[in-house]
């Protein structure tokens, strides 16, 4: 089992492996805050709608190298070579790990991962796209307190969902644009405690 890095350790992987410059950092909080300009390459290498912008993946997987268990959940067509792990989507036709639903993960064993990518749909009109239905954030957030103490979740979208304080803390939030004329992100990074 690898050391578990602090949060500063995190910052500076990320910028040695990324070559981005330092835009996280430690706030008096001692939570991680900044932004990311993703920049205007809109390609999305799965070319499936929604798909996560083309460095996004690096970026995460820069802050947590200590992880070795990562999970995909709403997993669409996500680049497993960028990011390797299992993935968990509703749609069997998309060839998940598992084809479950995120608001329960009943066939998941949550007690495997590490850490957990989740990028849910932020709209009803992303859900037409997607041929889905609109998810209840909160529910998902109560399927994975079945994690283990010290996993991590990384939550990206455009809504901060409920969650309990007793089970998880958020330790950061990081800001994401990806250019001109796109829908401003969150990434809330939480801990299972």
């Amino acid at each position: 089992m690898k050391k578990e890095l602090t949060w500063p350790e995190r910052i500076q992987n990320y910028v040695k492996e990324t070559g981005f410059p330092e835009n996280i950092f430690m706030g008096e909080d001692d939570r991680v805050v900044g932004t990311w300009i993703m920049g205007n390459d809109y390609r999305v290498k799965s070319s499936y709608y929604g798909g996560y912008p083309p460095t996004y993946l690096r970026r995460i997987k820069a802050l947590f190298p200590d992880k070795s268990n990562a999970l995909h959940v709403f997993s669409g067509k996500v680049d497993l070579n960028s990011f390797p792990g299992d993935t968990v989507d509703i749609k069997s036709e998309l060839n998940p790990t598992y084809v479950d639903d995120a608001q329960s993960l009943k066939s998941v064993p949550l007690e495997n991962y590490d850490l957990v990518l989740a990028d849910p749909p932020y709209s009803v009109e992303d859900c037409e796209h997607y041929g889905t239905t609109m998810i209840k954030r909160n529910k998902v957030m109560r399927a994975l307190q079945r994690l283990n103490s010290g996993s991590h979740i990384v939550w990206l979208d455009q809504v901060l969902p409920m969650y309990r304080k007793d089970q998880f803390s958020v330790e950061a939030t990081i800001g994401m644009w990806k250019s001109t004329n796109h829908r401003f992100r969150g990434i809330t990074i939480f801990r299972k405690l």
